[in-house]
């Protein structure tokens, strides 16, 4: 118990133990689902992203993607505020249309498998295509690029968590 109490002065420790926590947790949940675990493991993550995207919609929230935008290196121009509020718009329905479809599969009309792939295939189409449309829209920040998003959302996400 004391090495537990010494980990907790550590937020990265602490952290690690909340995931920890939620990996048992949904192990045990889609243990106990059975045959429907994978389907309301994919309902499930696609709802909570969605839902990550959307809350971000609010009046007056700044959009997830805006969000990610400010802490690219290049910048964000102010015209691109109103795409990446779109865009944020957009992932939320897909991923929202993805939670759905492995509602429906629950019900037969489908398989798990179809889904994941179509899920990959198309999010990863979406995400690469986004950046050549990106570069296109937005010549003055140069060449958009996963790594340069990836790390934007890296930065964003430590800044939100160190203040």
């Amino acid at each position: 118990m004391v090495r537990i109490a010494a980990l907790a002065g550590s937020w990265s420790a602490l952290w690690l133990i909340a995931l920890a926590l939620e990996l048992a947790a949904g192990s045990m949940a889609v243990w106990l689902a059975g045959a429907y675990g994978p389907a309301l493991v994919g309902l499930g993550v696609n709802l909570l992203v969605a839902l990550r995207f959307a809350v971000t919609l609010r009046p007056g929230a700044v959009p997830l993607i805006t969000r990610y935008g400010r802490h690219d290196p290049a910048g964000l121009p102010a015209r691109a505020e109103a795409y990446t509020r779109r865009l944020t718009a957009a992932w939320a329905v897909l991923l929202g249309l993805f939670a759905l479809a492995y509602a429906v599969q629950m019900l037969g009309f489908s398989t798990v498998s179809m889904i994941s792939a179509a899920e990959a295939i198309t999010c990863t189409a979406c995400f690469l295509g986004e950046h050549l449309l990106r570069s296109r829209l937005f010549p003055e920040v140069g060449r958009a690029t996963p790594a340069r998003t990836l790390r934007a959302i890296c930065q964003a996400a430590g800044a939100r968590h160190a203040g």
